[in-house]
């Protein structure tokens, strides 16, 4: 876990400046990172630099066909599936730097904002109960909480203290 958040913030003083890739210049750029395969194995969800942010794609596995899903001024990240395949949530700093857990609909593309605490909200998964689970340092440790799609019931799911 502490390796992934400091790949994750490395990844986002990276891809601020231009041209950078993680590990200097003997690493590859930061491109096609957090596959996300959706419920039915058919397509692939990802992150990738565009412009210098991360934006989210889909893949359709068998044509080959990709879509960029996010874009605008923010890093999108950490793509998951819902249980149904219709919708992505993701890690995203859109509201004044803050990293929040967000769904967007892949037919409207619209896009909900689940959390707006001041921490840091990032690795989000779908579960098959509905419920949305990721990890925040809210509460100054890291924690496993969890969330409605529809941003109500918020809760601690797993406090730093259990093993």
């Amino acid at each position: 876990m502490i390796r992934r958040i400091g790949l994750l913030l490395a990844m986002g003083l990276c891809v601020i400046a231009a041209g950078c890739s993680l590990g200097g210049d003997s690493t590859p750029p930061l491109t096609n990172l957090e596959p996300s395969s959706s419920p039915d194995g058919s397509r692939l969800a990802y992150e990738s630099a565009v412009n210098e942010r991360l934006k989210l794609f889909v893949r359709d596995l068998a044509s080959g066909a990709t879509e960029q899903i996010t874009s605008g001024e923010s890093d999108d990240f950490s793509p998951a599936w819902s249980p149904d395949g219709s919708t992505l949530v993701f890690a995203s700093n859109r509201e004044k730097g803050n990293v929040d857990i967000y769904t967007i609909h892949l037919a409207t593309r619209d896009v909900r904002r689940l959390t707006t605490d001041p921490g840091t909200d990032v690795y989000p998964v779908w579960s098959a109960d509905g419920r949305i689970y990721f990890n925040s340092d809210r509460s100054k440790a890291w924690q496993v909480y969890s969330v409605l799609p529809d941003g109500s019931d918020a809760r601690v799911v797993i406090t730093g203290s259990s093993p």
